[in-house]
């Protein structure tokens, strides 16, 4: 063989994987894009996944189909995705940490099962009670929820979910204790809690946003470290007497662990250009969501302390997490 044939040759061989990965950029664009959301319709979680999957229709120049996986908590979601295909065409739309069973492992456990592909969003929490429930501020519910230990009831999308998480948050900052009732998701959470059948949540803007006029529940305050624009009269927990509390959930997406860099960095890109738009700006405002973006090194890196960070709720069984 003489050197320039050789050259030609190693130049074909080194090109071979880029050509490789370059066909499965092209295929997965050809197939649509389904972004998995583990809870189910008219949730948080929901209502923004569907935003961010209109807006990366235009920023993949693909189409997006979005599917509710809704069960255990985000596991079935999680797992459903873990299992899919390794090409791109699957995308899981969930909390920070996608399931909740990596709450009871090794943190680097969830990375073996899915890979982290883009931050999403944050947002802060509302504390909402049920218009009944005679308490006008967190100090006045503190107050009760202290004379009555259990006697006042919290909802929650389900066990160990973000907005369980928070509630546990905020009884250990504030010294009292409720009755936790799991839902499988937010909207039967809310169903009951302007029913009267719960009388505490802490959920997000989104979540208690729409029943704001009905008249018949009360936000008591906000969880983030500042007042929300949108809603200067509302205190935060914070200068309601508790300085150290404020609590923000945080959104993400996945895919399944072993899709090739190149596929997830496409991915990455895309979700980046969709979340400086304008638009996706005005539609994440007006649910009280925050817009990040970022790498999947920074997902991976506020993924795996969350696991830390809430591990101690877990080993004093506040936090009960079925495998």
């Amino acid at each position: 063989m003489d050197r320039r044939t050789l050259i030609k040759t190693l130049a074909a061989m080194s090109l071979a994987p880029l050509g490789a990965t370059a066909t499965r950029l092209a295929v997965a664009r050809e197939q649509p894009l389904r972004v998995i959301v583990p809870f189910p319709p008219g949730g948080g979680t929901d209502v923004l996944g569907r935003v961010i999957a209109a807006s990366l229709e235009g920023a993949l120049e693909r189409s997006v189909i979005v599917e509710n996986k809704p069960g255990a908590s985000g596991m079935l979601g999680a797992d459903y995705t873990a299992n899919g295909a390794k090409d791109g065409s699957m995308l899981l739309f969930a909390g920070l940490v996608p399931s909740v069973r990596y709450y009871a492992r090794p943190p680097e456990d969830v990375l073996k099962q899915l890979a982290p592909v883009c931050p999403i969003a944050r947002s802060p929490y509302m504390v909402a009670v049920n218009s009944d429930l005679p308490a006008k501020t967190i100090a006045e519910l503190v107050a009760q929820a202290r004379r009555e230990p259990k006697g006042l009831t919290f909802g929650t999308p389900g066990n160990a979910t973000p907005q369980h998480l928070a509630t546990e948050l905020l009884q250990a900052a504030c010294g009292i204790e409720m009755l936790h009732v799991p839902y499988r998701g937010t909207g039967p959470m809310m169903t009951d809690l302007l029913g009267g059948q719960i009388q505490v949540v802490v959920a997000t803007v989104a979540a208690v946003e729409p029943y704001l006029k009905s008249g018949r529940l009360r936000v008591l305050a906000v969880t983030s470290p500042e007042r929300l624009p949108k809603y200067p009269d509302i205190p935060t927990v914070a200068e309601s007497g508790f300085a150290r509390f404020s609590a923000q959930i945080q959104f993400g997406t996945y895919c399944a662990a072993g899709t090739p860099e190149a596929t997830i960095a496409a991915l990455n890109q895309g979700i980046n250009r969709a979340l400086k738009t304008e638009s996706v700006h005005a539609k994440l405002a007006e649910q009280g969501f925050e817009p990040t973006g970022g790498t999947p090194a920074q997902l991976q890196d506020a993924l795996l302390a969350e696991i830390r960070d809430v591990a101690g709720l877990v080993q004093s069984g506040k936090v009960r997490v079925d495998l």
